[in-house]
Protein backbone atom coordinates (compact mmCIF):
# COMPACT_ATOMS: atom_id res chain seq x y z
CA UNK A 1 0.00 0.00 0.00
CA UNK A 2 1.30 3.45 -0.93
CA UNK A 3 0.68 6.34 1.45
CA UNK A 4 2.03 9.65 2.68
CA UNK A 5 4.66 9.27 5.41
CA UNK A 6 2.58 8.78 8.59
CA UNK A 7 5.28 10.30 10.81
CA UNK A 8 5.25 13.56 8.82
CA UNK A 9 1.46 13.52 8.81
CA UNK A 10 1.25 12.97 12.59
CA UNK A 11 3.79 15.73 13.22
CA UNK A 12 1.54 18.20 11.44
CA UNK A 13 -1.46 17.13 13.56
CA UNK A 14 0.57 17.61 16.74
CA UNK A 15 1.42 21.15 15.65
CA UNK A 16 -2.19 22.30 15.29
CA UNK A 17 -2.36 24.10 18.68
CA UNK A 18 0.93 25.87 17.98
CA UNK A 19 -0.23 26.83 14.47
CA UNK A 20 -3.38 28.31 15.97
CA UNK A 21 -1.42 30.34 18.55
CA UNK A 22 1.18 31.58 16.05
CA UNK A 23 -1.42 32.54 13.48
CA UNK A 24 -3.56 34.46 15.98
CA UNK A 25 -0.51 36.34 17.28
CA UNK A 26 0.51 37.37 13.77
CA UNK A 27 -3.06 38.26 12.84
CA UNK A 28 -3.52 40.38 15.95
CA UNK A 29 -0.20 42.14 15.40
CA UNK A 30 -1.14 43.12 11.87
CA UNK A 31 -4.78 43.86 12.50
CA UNK A 32 -5.77 44.10 16.14
CA UNK A 33 -9.49 44.13 15.47
CA UNK A 34 -9.31 41.40 12.82
CA UNK A 35 -11.65 43.38 10.59
CA UNK A 36 -9.39 43.87 7.61
CA UNK A 37 -7.43 41.33 5.54
CA UNK A 38 -3.67 41.35 6.05
CA UNK A 39 -0.72 40.60 3.81
CA UNK A 40 -0.62 37.14 5.40
CA UNK A 41 -3.96 36.31 3.77
CA UNK A 42 -2.28 36.75 0.37
CA UNK A 43 0.75 34.52 1.04
CA UNK A 44 -0.25 31.03 -0.21
CA UNK A 45 0.74 28.95 2.82
CA UNK A 46 -0.86 31.37 5.28
CA UNK A 47 -3.98 31.52 3.11
CA UNK A 48 -4.31 27.74 3.18
CA UNK A 49 -4.33 27.65 7.00
CA UNK A 50 -6.32 30.86 7.50
CA UNK A 51 -9.37 28.98 8.76
CA UNK A 52 -7.46 26.45 10.87
CA UNK A 53 -7.55 28.39 14.17
CA UNK A 54 -11.31 28.81 13.99
CA UNK A 55 -11.84 25.15 13.17
CA UNK A 56 -9.56 24.02 16.01
CA UNK A 57 -11.40 26.33 18.40
CA UNK A 58 -14.68 24.67 17.43
CA UNK A 59 -13.19 21.15 17.60
CA UNK A 60 -13.59 20.76 13.83
CA UNK A 61 -10.42 18.67 13.67
CA UNK A 62 -10.86 16.74 10.40
CA UNK A 63 -11.05 19.85 8.15
CA UNK A 64 -8.34 21.55 10.23
CA UNK A 65 -5.98 18.60 9.78
CA UNK A 66 -6.82 18.44 6.09
CA UNK A 67 -6.03 22.12 5.57
CA UNK A 68 -2.69 21.75 7.36
CA UNK A 69 -1.87 18.67 5.27
CA UNK A 70 -2.66 20.61 2.08
CA UNK A 71 -0.42 23.46 3.23
CA UNK A 72 2.46 21.06 3.91
CA UNK A 73 1.91 19.22 0.62
CA UNK A 74 1.92 22.44 -1.41
CA UNK A 75 4.75 24.18 0.45
CA UNK A 76 7.43 23.55 -2.25
CA UNK A 77 5.19 24.81 -5.07
CA UNK A 78 4.07 27.80 -2.97
CA UNK A 79 7.71 28.66 -2.38
CA UNK A 80 8.46 28.51 -6.11
CA UNK A 81 5.48 30.77 -6.83
CA UNK A 82 6.76 33.23 -4.24
CA UNK A 83 10.24 33.17 -5.79
CA UNK A 84 8.77 33.81 -9.24
CA UNK A 85 6.76 36.75 -7.91
CA UNK A 86 9.84 38.09 -6.14
CA UNK A 87 11.88 37.79 -9.35
CA UNK A 88 9.22 39.82 -11.17
CA UNK A 89 9.19 42.53 -8.48
CA UNK A 90 12.98 42.64 -8.35
CA UNK A 91 13.27 42.96 -12.13
CA UNK A 92 10.74 45.79 -12.13
CA UNK A 93 12.53 47.62 -9.30
CA UNK A 94 15.89 47.35 -11.05
CA UNK A 95 14.47 48.27 -14.44
CA UNK A 96 15.38 44.87 -15.83
CA UNK A 97 13.39 42.68 -18.18
CA UNK A 98 11.37 39.91 -16.59
CA UNK A 99 10.91 36.86 -18.79
CA UNK A 100 7.86 34.81 -17.74
CA UNK A 101 7.29 31.13 -18.45
CA UNK A 102 4.87 32.19 -21.21
CA UNK A 103 2.66 35.14 -22.15
CA UNK A 104 0.18 35.33 -19.27
CA UNK A 105 -1.88 37.99 -21.03
CA UNK A 106 -2.92 35.71 -23.85
CA UNK A 107 -2.97 32.23 -22.28
CA UNK A 108 -3.35 30.24 -19.07
CA UNK A 109 -1.46 27.06 -18.20
CA UNK A 110 -3.43 24.23 -16.56
CA UNK A 111 -2.89 23.88 -12.83
CA UNK A 112 -2.05 20.55 -11.24
CA UNK A 113 -2.85 19.14 -7.81
CA UNK A 114 0.47 17.27 -7.68
CA UNK A 115 2.98 19.09 -9.90
CA UNK A 116 5.70 20.72 -7.82
CA UNK A 117 4.36 19.37 -4.52
CA UNK A 118 5.85 16.84 -2.12
CA UNK A 119 4.05 14.12 -4.12
CA UNK A 120 5.50 15.21 -7.48
CA UNK A 121 7.89 12.24 -7.80
CA UNK A 122 5.30 9.84 -6.41
CA UNK A 123 2.83 10.74 -9.18
CA UNK A 124 5.49 10.49 -11.89
CA UNK A 125 5.16 6.91 -13.23
CA UNK A 126 8.88 6.94 -14.04
CA UNK A 127 9.95 7.58 -10.44
CA UNK A 128 7.02 6.33 -8.36
CA UNK A 129 7.28 3.19 -6.20
CA UNK A 130 3.66 2.52 -7.24
CA UNK A 131 3.67 3.07 -11.02
CA UNK A 132 0.11 1.82 -11.60
CA UNK A 133 -1.32 4.18 -8.99
CA UNK A 134 0.91 6.95 -10.29
CA UNK A 135 -0.42 6.51 -13.82
CA UNK A 136 -3.99 6.69 -12.56
CA UNK A 137 -3.31 9.82 -10.48
CA UNK A 138 -1.40 11.47 -13.32
CA UNK A 139 -4.20 10.72 -15.77
CA UNK A 140 -6.82 12.19 -13.44
CA UNK A 141 -4.80 15.22 -12.38
CA UNK A 142 -6.76 17.54 -14.67
CA UNK A 143 -8.75 20.76 -14.34
CA UNK A 144 -12.40 21.77 -14.49
CA UNK A 145 -12.01 22.95 -18.08
CA UNK A 146 -11.41 19.28 -18.97
CA UNK A 147 -14.75 18.16 -17.55
CA UNK A 148 -18.21 17.97 -19.12
CA UNK A 149 -18.87 21.42 -17.67
CA UNK A 150 -15.78 22.70 -19.45
CA UNK A 151 -16.83 21.03 -22.69
CA UNK A 152 -20.27 22.63 -22.35
CA UNK A 153 -18.71 26.07 -21.90
CA UNK A 154 -16.44 25.64 -24.92
CA UNK A 155 -19.25 24.34 -27.15
CA UNK A 156 -22.03 26.63 -25.90
CA UNK A 157 -20.08 29.83 -26.51
CA UNK A 158 -18.13 28.50 -29.49
CA UNK A 159 -14.79 29.20 -27.86
CA UNK A 160 -11.82 28.92 -30.18
CA UNK A 161 -8.66 27.49 -28.63
CA UNK A 162 -4.96 27.57 -29.32
CA UNK A 163 -2.16 25.96 -27.36
CA UNK A 164 0.92 27.93 -26.35
CA UNK A 165 4.35 26.53 -25.44
CA UNK A 166 5.62 27.21 -21.91
CA UNK A 167 8.78 26.70 -19.89
CA UNK A 168 6.85 24.84 -17.19
CA UNK A 169 8.01 21.24 -16.89
CA UNK A 170 5.44 18.46 -16.79
CA UNK A 171 5.39 15.91 -13.98
CA UNK A 172 6.91 13.29 -16.28
CA UNK A 173 9.77 15.56 -17.34
CA UNK A 174 13.28 14.32 -16.50
CA UNK A 175 16.87 15.44 -17.22
CA UNK A 176 17.10 12.84 -19.99
CA UNK A 177 13.64 13.43 -21.43
CA UNK A 178 12.27 16.91 -20.83
CA UNK A 179 8.72 17.81 -21.74
CA UNK A 180 6.69 20.89 -21.00
CA UNK A 181 3.02 21.61 -20.51
CA UNK A 182 0.99 23.68 -22.95
CA UNK A 183 -0.93 26.78 -21.93
CA UNK A 184 -4.44 27.24 -23.34
CA UNK A 185 -5.50 30.35 -25.22
CA UNK A 186 -9.25 31.01 -25.27
CA UNK A 187 -10.67 33.28 -27.97
CA UNK A 188 -14.13 34.41 -26.96
CA UNK A 189 -16.00 37.14 -25.06
CA UNK A 190 -14.11 38.63 -22.07
CA UNK A 191 -16.17 37.08 -19.26
CA UNK A 192 -16.29 33.65 -20.91
CA UNK A 193 -12.54 33.82 -21.47
CA UNK A 194 -12.03 34.71 -17.81
CA UNK A 195 -14.29 31.84 -16.75
CA UNK A 196 -12.33 29.41 -18.93
CA UNK A 197 -9.09 30.69 -17.39
CA UNK A 198 -10.48 30.25 -13.87
CA UNK A 199 -11.56 26.68 -14.67
CA UNK A 200 -8.10 25.96 -16.12
CA UNK A 201 -6.62 27.04 -12.77
CA UNK A 202 -8.96 24.82 -10.72
CA UNK A 203 -8.05 21.15 -10.41
CA UNK A 204 -10.62 18.39 -10.19
CA UNK A 205 -8.78 16.59 -7.40
CA UNK A 206 -8.34 19.81 -5.44
CA UNK A 207 -12.05 20.54 -5.77
CA UNK A 208 -12.88 17.01 -4.60
CA UNK A 209 -10.54 17.30 -1.61
CA UNK A 210 -12.00 20.64 -0.53
CA UNK A 211 -15.46 19.16 -1.04
CA UNK A 212 -14.52 16.27 1.23
CA UNK A 213 -13.26 18.61 3.95
CA UNK A 214 -16.43 20.67 3.70
CA UNK A 215 -18.49 17.47 3.93
CA UNK A 216 -16.67 16.54 7.13
CA UNK A 217 -17.48 19.97 8.52
CA UNK A 218 -21.11 19.56 7.46
CA UNK A 219 -21.42 16.24 9.28
CA UNK A 220 -20.07 17.83 12.45
CA UNK A 221 -22.51 20.75 12.15
CA UNK A 222 -25.44 18.38 11.78
CA UNK A 223 -24.24 16.19 14.66
CA UNK A 224 -24.04 19.32 16.81
CA UNK A 225 -27.72 20.02 16.17
CA UNK A 226 -27.67 22.32 13.14
CA UNK A 227 -30.59 22.13 10.71
CA UNK A 228 -29.50 19.72 7.98
CA UNK A 229 -30.95 21.70 5.06
CA UNK A 230 -29.59 25.02 6.28
CA UNK A 231 -26.17 23.55 7.07
CA UNK A 232 -25.95 21.85 3.66
CA UNK A 233 -26.83 25.06 1.83
CA UNK A 234 -24.27 26.97 3.86
CA UNK A 235 -21.55 24.41 3.14
CA UNK A 236 -22.34 24.47 -0.58
CA UNK A 237 -22.08 28.27 -0.60
CA UNK A 238 -18.81 28.19 1.35
CA UNK A 239 -17.25 25.69 -1.06
CA UNK A 240 -18.50 27.38 -4.23
CA UNK A 241 -17.60 30.92 -3.18
CA UNK A 242 -14.12 29.87 -2.07
CA UNK A 243 -13.31 27.98 -5.28
CA UNK A 244 -14.82 30.67 -7.50
CA UNK A 245 -13.10 33.49 -5.63
CA UNK A 246 -9.66 31.93 -5.86
CA UNK A 247 -10.19 30.86 -9.48
CA UNK A 248 -11.45 34.18 -10.80
CA UNK A 249 -9.14 36.27 -8.62
CA UNK A 250 -6.07 34.35 -9.72
CA UNK A 251 -7.16 34.39 -13.37
CA UNK A 252 -7.59 38.18 -13.38
CA UNK A 253 -4.34 38.78 -11.51
CA UNK A 254 -2.29 36.45 -13.69
CA UNK A 255 -3.65 37.88 -16.92
CA UNK A 256 -2.76 41.47 -16.13
CA UNK A 257 0.13 41.22 -13.63
CA UNK A 258 1.80 37.83 -14.14
CA UNK A 259 3.13 35.79 -11.18
CA UNK A 260 2.64 38.63 -8.69
CA UNK A 261 -0.91 39.16 -9.87
CA UNK A 262 -1.64 35.46 -9.65
CA UNK A 263 -0.64 35.29 -5.98
CA UNK A 264 -2.33 38.52 -4.98
CA UNK A 265 -5.41 37.70 -7.04
CA UNK A 266 -5.86 34.30 -5.41
CA UNK A 267 -5.46 35.84 -1.98
CA UNK A 268 -7.94 38.61 -2.62
CA UNK A 269 -10.27 36.12 -4.30
CA UNK A 270 -10.16 33.89 -1.23
CA UNK A 271 -10.97 36.86 0.99
CA UNK A 272 -13.83 37.91 -1.30
CA UNK A 273 -15.16 34.36 -1.37
CA UNK A 274 -15.18 34.20 2.43
CA UNK A 275 -16.94 37.57 2.60
CA UNK A 276 -19.64 36.35 0.23
CA UNK A 277 -20.10 33.15 2.22
CA UNK A 278 -20.53 35.13 5.45
CA UNK A 279 -23.41 37.06 3.88
CA UNK A 280 -25.42 33.84 4.09
CA UNK A 281 -24.60 33.06 7.72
Amino acid sequence: MCAINPIMYQNQIDKLPQIQQDYEEVKNAVDKENKLPSIFDIIPTFRRVERVPDKVEHSDFVPATGLVALAVLNAPEDWRDMKSAYAQIKASALGEKFTPSYDYKTAQHPFSFFRGTLLHKFVNPKTSPCPKLAKWLFKNDTTLIQTRLGDWLINKFKVKEDFVSTKIKNITSSPNEQNYIKARQFKTKPFIELTARAMTRTTKIGTAVLGGLEAAHLLKEISDGENAIKATAKSAINLTSSIAGIGYGGAIGAKYFGPVGSLVGMGLGAIAGNKVAKLFD
